[in-house]
């Protein structure tokens, strides 16, 4: 059931491609909502297509390059960001319901979210680094380098294990 639900959000994705982040919002809520048994985990297979799906829903409102969009997918923050790049960030964690309009992280709602968004395997690893960064975001004024700063505190307290879309 998963499985199919995950090929219907594929194609959604790609129908609404140019709409609003708040229709992709919408649509990834009614579909987690639809999974069958909420104490199913997501499998790394599924995660994986979600970080494709969620790419494909924020990245064509942005002049990025693919191989920045690469290296953020393995948590290699090690570059000068452009705006583009670090609103991409913004409308990821917006889809995923993270952060608000503003920037501003919002922990308890990320560590409710987890089971939904990240496989087992990661779960652990993805509860450090939500605690660890909390707070990074209170240390910038502009939105999307907020988002930005919070995503790179992530990778860099994930033991090697992060992944962005």
């Amino acid at each position: 059931m998963a499985t199919r639900l995950l090929l219907l959000l594929s194609v959604t994705m790609k129908h609404w491609k140019r709409r609003s982040s708040a229709v992709l919002t919408i649509v990834l809520q009614v579909l987690i909502l639809l999974l069958p048994d909420p104490g199913v985990a997501m499998t790394m297979d599924q995660f994986l297509t979600s970080l494709d799906m969620i790419r494909s829903g924020c990245a064509p409102k942005f002049k990025l390059k693919t191989e920045d969009l690469d290296r953020l997918r393995v948590g290699d923050f090690n570059f000068p960001p452009s705006q583009d790049l670090m609103c991409y960030t913004k409308c990821v964690s917006l889809m995923a319901g993270t952060v608000n309009k503003k920037g501003e992280f919002n922990a308890a709602k990320a560590l409710a979210q987890l089971p939904h968004l990240v496989p087992p395997e990661m779960m652990e690893m993805s509860r450090k680094s939500v605690e660890a960064c909390r707070d990074t975001h209170k240390l910038f004024k502009e939105s999307c380098e907020r988002v930005y700063q919070t995503a790179k505190c992530f990778s860099e307290n994930a033991d090697g294990k992060f992944m962005w879309p």
